[in-house]
């Protein structure tokens, strides 16, 4: 599958880190990709102690590789990378050319705390890719998505990516409208700039979404004014969704990293597009 040749996945050798990764190589696998496995650390470490540590690290990483090529065969190509400050997993994206970002929820690579937020709430602001914030068993395939596409321009790019780790799932899209929201919305924009949309464009661009995605003209669409955390958590809860995908979730103030932070299943986070 061409939309997948490389996938990052983060990972701070936590159980859940590491089940994060299985994820990434589970889609590598599914899609004939690669996989590229990043850890930061910056620990103040003793001049002596830095041998010792550099092989620990260098175990683990050998360790996951070992695991992932035994459940999906040595072709499946395993490379990594060690840093020494996790703001390098945006040279690693670009150099790698990266079509995803794998990580756990509480993935903290050099030991960012809580209070300056998580590896994971820190990436979904700015990051060039798709990130995917895996909590599931790695191989559990997702078979209910649900896809919020905030107004403005749809994202075409999320559409290879959703097909990719989710290739025969059951899909729901819901557009996410913004309170007090007038003829014109502002939506913001990759550059930082600001779009101005109309409620007719947002239809057409949820619409010809839809007819990319290949689902049926009567797919449900609820249109979910206000604020729509509760409406979407009740939703995954009644529905048994196993994924949430946000599209140019960023024109909706902070409704993903309310989720992010609580996450009811598997998120998907779409760069927000001009």
């Amino acid at each position: 599958m061409k939309h997948m040749k490389t996938i990052v996945a983060a990972t701070d050798f936590s159980k859940a880190g590491n089940q994060a990764v299985l994820r990434g190589a589970a889609i590598a696998a599914h899609t004939g990709g690669r996989l590229h496995i990043f850890h930061a650390a910056n620990f103040r470490i003793a001049a002596e102690q830095k041998a010792h540590f550099n092989a620990l690290v260098e175990g683990y990483f050998d360790t996951l590789r070992a695991r992932i090529q035994c459940r999906y065969g040595s072709s499946l190509q395993v490379s990594h990378t060690y840093s020494g400050d996790w703001q390098d997993i945006y040279a690693i994206l670009k150099r790698k050319k990266a079509n995803l970002l794998v990580a756990g929820q509480h993935v903290h690579p050099n030991g960012i705390d809580m209070f300056h937020g998580t590896f994971v709430e820190r990436l979904t602001a700015d990051c060039p890719v798709p990130v995917l914030v895996s909590l599931s068993a790695p191989e559990t395939p997702y078979r209910r998505v649900l896809v919020a596409v905030a107004p403005g321009p749809a994202s075409e790019t999320a559409i290879p990516v959703i097909r990719a780790i989710a290739p025969h799932s059951a899909i729901e899209l819901i557009q996410v409208v913004p309170l007090d929201r007038d003829a014109e919305t502002l939506c913001g924009s990759a550059s930082g700039a600001a779009t101005s949309v109309t409620p007719e464009q947002d239809t057409r661009a949820i619409e010809d979404l839809r007819e990319k995605m290949g689902l049926a003209l009567n797919t449900e669409m609820p249109d979910l004014k206000g604020d729509p955390r509760i409406k979407i958590r009740q939703k995954v809860s009644s529905d048994r969704t196993e994924l949430i995908v946000f599209v140019n979730a960023g024109a909706v103030l902070d409704l993903k990293d309310s989720f992010i932070r609580t996450p009811p299943c598997d998120l998907l986070v779409c760069p927000t597009i001009a």
